[in-house]
């Protein structure tokens, strides 16, 4: 399979680098709940681990600088799998065009060449990766519409292109912690009418790739906050802690699945696999997910309407407790089931044979995993590539 490029938009302080740098640190070892590995040429590997290093060592607002004007810089991902009996395959590469926020508010950057390079290269692009800064998405959730405010000149490029978008909100960690999920993320930047025209115009193409929303973050939980007195990120670094990226590795599997999924979906391979098993669970999941949020509606109206009894309001916070731990322990199982059904596929996987039934292996773990993911974070999957 030829290298697949990925073009990677984002305003300034969207961290797109850091994101880069996060994903090659989290895939540069094949581990045992991914069961590949990335390389990366030469002296890149080097740079990518020194953007990582120097943010999570240090000062506490110390971060990478987002004024470097209208630098573009290709990092080529291989995607390669180490098998049982010890071979290894690489049956494609992700080739991301990394460029500086800043470009969006230069006007001379626009017009230079390289500035048209850049452009023609996103609408040649079939996968457009666009980063959300989580920080400015909090903020425009409390009121300030500025994120959308610096995307109109992204949002009127997207639209000449039928490329997938993966619309990628990093700094998930704040806004999970703030309580938000990703729906409500999503309905708060809908209230906007620029991004609600957006998304709608999306939605209402005929012929335009897949559309998703993903929540990453570079550090993980806890690795940095958002200091309310400067309204800036700050470091928490303590001993022995260590930055545990979340979720950056899903825009990458995505990237293949949404590829090759029509194709899998045929394959007589995709057959024989765990694939149908796997669907089910998800829908299982989903199911329970949704009677969760069921739950939490019942108990809000318990809550409104309680029992003059004291000992029927005892009745119902006994009543609504064991509905609540039935209802999390039935989900950790299903999870527990959707985990193994993974792995069993995961192992096929490492017993490829050839770099073809690597690619194809590779293309069903990952669509597992989006099936899992889809299910936790409903509302992901926005629109599937039209047919």
């Amino acid at each position: 399979m030829d290298t697949i490029p990925v073009t990677v938009l984002g305003p300034s302080g969207s961290g797109k680098t850091l994101y880069l740098a996060s994903l090659f640190r989290r895939l540069a070892i094949q581990r045992a709940d991914t069961g590949f590995f990335v390389n990366v040429p030469g002296a890149d590997k080097l740079r990518l681990n020194n953007i990582f290093r120097e943010v999570t060592s240090g000062a506490p607002d110390e971060w990478p600088d987002p004024s470097m004007q209208a630098n573009t810089t290709e990092w080529t991902f291989t995607c390669s799998l180490r098998t049982e009996e010890g071979e290894v395959f690489s049956p494609f590469s992700l080739s991301y065009l990394d460029y500086s926020g800043a470009f969006m508010q230069i006007v001379d950057a626009w017009e230079s060449e390289a500035g048209q390079a850049v452009w023609d290269r996103v609408r040649a692009s079939k996968f457009l990766l666009l980063l959300l800064d989580g920080e400015k998405v909090l903020r425009q959730l409390d009121g300030e519409p500025g994120l959308t405010d610096e995307l109109i000149a992204i949002f009127n490029e997207i639209q000449q292109s039928d490329a997938a978008v993966h619309v990628v909100v990093t700094k998930w960690d704040l806004l999970q912690a703030a309580g938000h999920t990703l729906r409500s993320v999503l309905d708060g930047l809908l209230e906007h009418p620029d991004f609600a025209d957006f998304y709608l115009d999306r939605l209402n193409r005929k012929s335009v790739g897949t559309f998703r929303f993903i929540p990453v973050s570079a550090l993980g939980q806890g690795y940095a906050v958002l200091d309310p007195a400067s309204r800036t990120m700050v470091k928490q670094v303590r001993p022995g802690t260590y930055p545990r990226p979340y979720n950056v590795e899903i825009p990458f599997m995505a990237v293949l699945v949404d590829l090759v999924r029509d194709e899998l979906r045929a394959s007589a391979l995709r057959a024989e696999s765990a694939g149908p098993v796997l669907e089910q669970h998800r829908r299982r999941l989903e199911r329970m997910e949704g009677w969760e949020g069921k739950l939490a509606l019942l108990r809000g109206a318990l809550g409104a309407r309680p029992a003059r009894s004291p000992l029927l309001r005892l009745f119902q916070q006994d009543v609504l407790g064991a509905a609540e731990e039935y209802g999390r322990e039935r989900i950790a199982e299903r999870r527990q089931q959707v985990e193994r059904e993974i792995a069993q596929v995961r192992g096929q996987m490492l017993q490829a044979r050839t770099e073809d039934e690597a690619l194809t292996r590779m293309a069903e773990v990952f669509d597992a995993v989006l099936a899992e993911f889809e299910a936790v974070h409903p509302g992901s999957l926005v629109l599937k590539e039209a047919s």
